[in-house]
């Protein structure tokens, strides 16, 4: 054989191991892409590309300026006036007019005060200035000209605890003259004064979810403490505010930072007096769905919102740190918009290596994002499309829905993804009487809650249009129904005149008399047992696709019906097999043909509960369908009732041994597939392998 012909061997045989050898592919990453999220499509929000709210325009630094370097931004903030105040960690805050340009520079307070390295800024309504100091402890009220007014140390007060370290990062004063401070890794929430400056105690602290199990726990450690038990006890405590903004109607918002694995309620508007949420926002994520796992050499990226601001339209803008992303949100929690980004090692414009601090107008037309690792300012401005969107989104929640309707039509053809637009336009049909195309955009839009309105309407609709054709087609079928039984009865009718057909659905009415026919008269069809798994898997799909809308989150780009033909039939399948062996090894009398038989005929009761429910959910509102829950909790405790009677039945064992048996078939199923997860793995690695091997050889 010749050399050449050798190579061409190994050539092909290198392409056919490629082609069965799956390859793992990674999307180039975009520095900066504008993106929303879908809700409600199937079990997480999807997020899906959108037209851009927010366009970076440029950037400033020292050097566009004309000032020396900053040393670190640590915060940025807008005055009533107009103003751009800069925080640099060095005692110096550089103040930048409506055109950021170069107003004033204010250095040591007094020309004696330090405050290295700072952490928030705060300008009041009279224009005067509160510098937190964190590291001094203490905040720096001056003037704008640099001359001391006072200084806001730690007070002294029976209602703060003794070991309480006065570190103060933000800070905000309402309409009333109360002030709000907050202190760094404080868990009691904000310092609160009043316009006396008289501390009145903590506000609106976070509080810890505890569970039952965590709940009797505590109870028996409390009722039998022991030495191991306090030792190995740990106190869980609330997550810290690290951000605060006050709305135009005297709100305060916060924002909580890293929430670990829930990863909800970032985000809070707190109410007067107690401080309780009344945002309706414990259950949301504000920021993305994944959590990446690649970022920084393989660390987890754990994203959080440590700086929040709130426009005069009540828009929320949050930043978190871990990818430099803005995440924008209307007034009812509703995310708008994600701009930004960089991973941290931004270095095209709209992107960051380690962002500081969020600044907006006060209508939001323009955001500012610091960096305090490149010590640049960048400038996002509102696009028409952004003001548009911002527009209509206030005409709509204050329910004028037939206003917003010609804009939100425009808005769905300049960027079909916007999904907000979809409800919106919903809400204006219904109000039009056009509940068909009211359900159309409802359903494209996945907003069920307008769906179910729309779905009501309809449906009296359509009853009183045909309510004698619907009473008397009723009345018939009832009738005919009654006319049947008594037929059937009188003259002892076969309904099913197939005697294997008629042993699998006496398993329902006589399962004791036809579980005895299986085991001691051999009967039972393995054919029937087949078919009634593919009913089962069909029953299962049909749910999926063809189930009401208001009851189902079916996603088509996620649909995998292979997958879900392991979660019928693979899982019948393999529970067949594991009980077979299992039972075999300890004494079971069951074959597997009666094994299969009894399973399959058992599930029955599934597969009518998935028919009924199919046809319920097509014609029910979610508040008329609570019983459809208890139907599944019966069917399936049909279901294992003659399991279990089958069973014992045609294995000829105790109730206990049952059990038993199983468990140990339920951990069968379990090996086996992780077994084949393990061949299935071991078998591309082996792929892998020769196709490296033989890559070496072509080279040498």
């Amino acid at each position: 054989m010749s050399k050449r012909l050798f190579k061409n061997i190994l050539a092909v045989v290198i392409v056919l191991l490629l082609l069965a050898t799956p390859v793992v592919t990674m999307a180039a990453e975009v520095p900066f892409e504008s993106y929303t999220y879908w809700s409600n499509v199937g079990a997480q929000d999807k997020a899906v590309y959108n037209r851009p709210m927010y366009s970076a325009e440029y950037n400033i630094d020292a050097s566009t300026l004309g000032i020396d370097a900053f040393s670190k931004i640590n915060d940025i903030t807008f005055g009533n006036d107009g103003k751009l105040y800069v925080l640099d960690s060095d005692s110096r805050i550089v103040v930048l007019d409506e055109n950021y340009k170069m107003v004033n520079e204010i250095g040591l307070i007094g020309g004696t005060e330090t405050y290295v390295d700072a952490k928030g800024l705060y300008i009041a309504k009279d224009n005067t200035i509160y510098i937190c100091d964190t590291e001094g402890r203490r905040i720096l009220h001056i003037n704008p000209d640099g001359s001391l007014i006072k200084i806001i140390t730690l007070p002294k007060s029976n209602l703060i605890p003794d070991d309480f370290d006065f570190r103060p990062t933000n800070m905000a004063i309402d309409e009333y003259g109360y002030t709000y401070i907050l202190s760094d890794g404080s868990y009691y929430g904000a310092l609160l004064y009043d316009s006396d400056m008289t501390f009145l105690g903590f506000y609106g602290a976070n509080t810890v979810d505890a569970s039952l199990g965590s709940i009797f726990s505590n109870i028996k450690n409390r009722l039998f403490p022991n030495n191991t038990k306090l030792g190995k006890t740990a106190k869980r405590l609330p997550f810290c505010f690290v951000d605060l903004a006050l709305d135009d109607n005297g709100f305060i918002y916060t924002s909580t930072g890293y929430t670990d694995s829930k990863r909800v309620g970032q985000v809070r508007k707190l109410g007067p007096g107690i401080g309780n949420n009344i945002l309706n926002s414990d259950n949301i994520n504000f920021v993305d769905v994944d959590i990446n796992h690649t970022y920084n050499n393989g660390a987890v990226a754990k994203q959080d919102i440590f700086d929040i601001e709130v426009d005069s339209n009540g828009f929320v803008y949050g930043l978190e740190s871990a990818f430099g992303k803005v995440f924008v949100y209307d007034p009812a929690c509703r995310i708008m918009s994600v701009f930004g980004g960089g991973m941290g090692f931004g270095t095209q414009l709209g992107t960051f290596v380690t962002v500081s601090a969020l600044a907006i107008q006060e209508n939001g037309n323009q955001v500012l994002v610091s960096d305090s690792a490149t010590n640049k300012i960048t400038v996002f401005k509102i696009t028409d499309f952004g003001k548009k969107v911002k527009g209509l989104v206030g005409i709509t929640l204050k329910g004028d829905y037939q206003g917003a309707k010609a804009g939100w039509e425009e808005v769905l053809k300049l960027d079909s993804n916007f999904q907000p637009a979809y409800g919106a336009l919903a809400r204006a049909y219904i109000n039009e009487g056009d509940y068909d195309t009211a359900l159309e955009y409802a359903k494209k839009g996945y907003d069920r809650e307008t769906y179910a309105i729309a779905f009501e309407y309809k449906r009296s609709e359509i009853i009183n249009d045909n309510f004698i054709l619907i009473f008397v087609g009723l009345v018939v079928l009832l009738a005919a129904a009654i006319v049947f039984l008594v037929i059937s009865t009188r003259k002892k009718l076969k309904i099913i005149r197939n005697k294997q057909l008629n042993l699998m659905f006496s398993v329902l009415i006589h399962p004791g008399n036809a579980f005895e026919e299986i085991k001691d008269k051999k009967q039972g069809s393995i054919l029937l047992c087949v078919l009634s798994v593919l009913a089962f898997y069909i029953v299962s799909i049909l749910q999926t696709l063809k189930g009401g809308f208001l009851f189902t989150l079916y996603d088509p780009a996620s649909f995998n019906s292979i997958w879900l033909f392991a979660k019928t039939v693979g899982l019948v399948v393999l529970w067949i097999v594991a009980n077979w062996m299992v039972c075999t090894l300890l004494g079971g009398r069951g074959r597997l043909k009666e094994i299969a038989i009894v399973t399959c005929y058992s599930l029955l009761p599934l597969i009518f509960e998935g028919i009924i429910n199919l046809v319920l959910t097509n014609v029910l509102l979610p508040t008329e369908a609570s019983f459809l829950n208890i139907l599944s909790i019966i069917a399936i405790l049909y279901f294992l009732l003659l399991m279990v009677m089958g069973l014992l039945k045609i294995h000829d064992i105790s109730m206990g041994r049952l059990i038993g048996t199983s468990v140990l078939s339920i951990a069968g199923v379990g090996a086996i597939v992780f077994l084949g997860i393990t061949i299935i793995i071991l078998v591309q690695q082996f792929g892998g392998f020769i196709v490296t091997v033989i890559s070496e050889i072509l080279t040498l």
